[in-house]
């Protein structure tokens, strides 16, 4: 082999054997980062890049930045550009970090892969004179709308956050109660604009019902506000002009705290004598009376009760229990809930239907139905009341007991009384039953006999008259009378009145089978008139709804769209269903 082959291969073997022992890191992707600024504010944030030429990954260890900053947002690029035949790649990887003190502070080394970052020295100051009233762009402020309240007693806070002209928020935190067993809603938010001390603000007002099932001292408090006021409000407008996001300025950090409010939550009072301690702003029971005024007995009938309050949630509210007299079986079903909250707190109803079944007929006294609770307001215990009420059940026409079972839900009721009665055993044939079967026998032979007779008459039965029923016609006068009675009760807006009007109205519209409460009788309207009559029942059983049941125009509406004396096809049946 020539001399100048074998000195070229031995350098080359040399160079083989040198690059073999280099450090693995030096063959790899060059791993580099930059700080947007080198010299900050506390509230101002700074953008860190780390940028990696080539390699596939790009996972760095950022434990070491989370001990003097907060990383703010992260976001990836990534670059390929192909010169002259030969592709390369760039990945990067922006963070936004906001300084948690101010000084000398050092961005640390990054570890991603088998390389590391170099550290970079960051200068945090203090906030420039000339912008220390920009602790005036937000302001957070808390407040309760009582001192003390007693416990599960409802209690309103009110959150208020002024953000000034060109504050963007990012977060708001929810308001922490010292005591753990506290219920926190929010039932309340509005926006709107605010003048204080000079400033025009923009105002977030956040209101929330508590109930405290703690005694003790409750403090409220823990509202932080971070918004960020200047830079770019557009990150795409910012990309289009400048091509660049990562220098764009980021803008000021902003943050408010809340001063903490705090209130005594007082035990239950020893005068309160009821079995169950239920505070509340209002409540009382009402009654959507009972389907039949003249029910059967062994038919079931439904009585439809309501409990409506003001400061309690619905789920705190008592089921209806009662004890029937003898003859009279009660069979409650599960009742419904409704929550509805507003600027002033919750108001919640619950309504449950009773269904009740005599075994013989007669008149039965129910009892009343009283619910003591405590008036936060007033401060003392009061007691709702829905008075003893009369009912007379007339004998079954068929002489047999209707055998109508109630719901599933009233039979779960039942079934433990009926557990607990011994199973009688079933009763022996009668001993007459060989009399019975010749009287049925007897009878047949006589229909079969009769029909013989009536096939062999050549004659055509005579049309049988069918009397209808004789309709008593109201008098112009009488109707006028009730009709102007019912215009003059909207113009006082009196509830009472003005059911008590229409009941007579209907009863002058359907003298045979007049309906005995409003919801039957919007049943047998048009559309028009059942939307009045059911708005004026809402507004009787609901005082929370929002209807104003006064504002419709009613003799326009009867002359308009006439009595609507359709049948209603429920009134038809004898049998009142269990569930309507």
């Amino acid at each position: 082999m020539p001399e100048f082959l074998q000195t070229n291969t031995a350098h080359l073997a040399r160079l083989m054997v040198l690059l073999l022992c280099l450090p693995a890191g030096l063959l790899q992707a060059q791993v580099q980062s930059r700080l947007s600024h080198q010299v900050t504010g506390l509230d101002q944030p700074v953008q860190l890049s780390i940028e990696i030429d080539g390699g596939e990954d790009l996972s760095p260890d950022l434990t070491p930045l989370e001990q003097d900053f907060e990383i703010l947002s992260r976001s990836t690029q990534q670059s390929i550009s192909v010169i002259n035949g030969e592709m390369t790649s760039k990945r990067s990887l922006n963070l936004m970090l906001l300084p948690l003190r101010s000084g000398s502070l050092t961005i640390p080394a990054i570890q991603v892969g088998d390389q590391t970052t170099q550290p970079l020295p960051l200068q945090v100051e203090q906030q420039p004179q000339q912008e220390a009233q920009t602790t005036k762009q937000a302001l957070i402020e808390l407040s309760l709308n009582k001192d003390s309240a007693y416990l599960e007693e409802q209690i309103l806070l009110t959150l208020k956050l002024y953000q000034a002209k060109g504050v963007r928020g990012e977060s708001l935190d929810s308001p922490v109660a010292s005591l753990d067993d506290t219920q926190l809603s929010l039932i309340h938010e509005d926006r709107y604009s605010s003048r204080k001390d000079g400033v025009d603000y923009r105002v977030v007002e956040r209101v929330y019902a508590l109930f405290a099932r703690q005694t003790g001292r409750l403090t409220l408090d823990g509202v932080k506000f971070r918004g960020r006021s200047g830079g770019n409000r557009d990150p795409f407008s910012s990309f289009f002009s400048n091509g660049f996001p990562s220098h764009q300025q980021p803008g000021r950090i902003i943050r408010a705290d809340s001063k903490p409010v705090s209130l005594e939550i007082l035990p239950i009072p020893q005068d309160f004598t009821g079995e169950r301690w239920l505070p509340a702003k209002n409540l009382q029971i009402v009654e959507n009376g009972i389907e039949s005024d003249m029910p059967l007995a062994g038919s079931p009938i439904t009585r439809r009760v309501m409990i409506i309050a003001d400061g309690v949630m619905s789920n705190h509210l008592p089921s209806i229990e009662q004890s029937m007299p003898s003859g009279l079986k009660l069979y409650p079903e599960s009742p419904h809930l409704n929550d509805k909250p507003n600027r002033s707190g919750i108001s919640s109803s619950l309504q449950q239907n009773l269904t009740l079944i005599a075994t013989d007929p007669g008149t039965y006294i129910l009892p009343p139905i009283e619910i003591p609770w405590w008036n936060t307001e007033t401060r003392r215990q009061e007691i709702a009341r829905l008075p003893a009420k009369q009912i007379s059940f007339m004998p079954n026409p068929s002489g047999i007991a209707n055998q109508a079972q109630p719901s599933a839900a009233a039979q779960s009721s039942d079934q433990k009384l009926s557990a607990e009665k011994p199973i009688s055993a079933s009763p022996e044939p009668a001993a007459d039953f060989p009399w019975m079967a010749t009287l049925f026998g007897l009878a047949w032979l006589i229909t079969v006999t009769a029909w013989w007779f009536s096939s062999r008459q050549k004659q055509p039965a005579k049309p049988v008259t069918v009397e209808q029923p004789s309709q008593k016609r109201s008098s112009p006068t009488e109707l006028e009378s009730v009709l102007q009675k019912l215009a003059d009760a909207y113009h006082s807006r009196d509830e009472q009145t003005a059911r008590d009007a229409w009941l007579h109205w209907a009863l002058l519209n359907w003298p045979n089978n007049p309906p005995n409460n409003l919801s039957r009788l919007a049943r047998r309207c048009d559309a028009d008139l059942a939307t009045a009559v059911n708005a004026l029942e809402r507004a009787i059983y609901s005082p929370n709804s929002e209807i104003s049941w006064s504002d419709y125009e009613i003799l326009k509406l009867i002359e308009a769209k006439g009595s609507g004396q359709s049948q209603d096809k429920t009134d038809q049946n004898l049998l009142i269903p269990l569930n309507p």
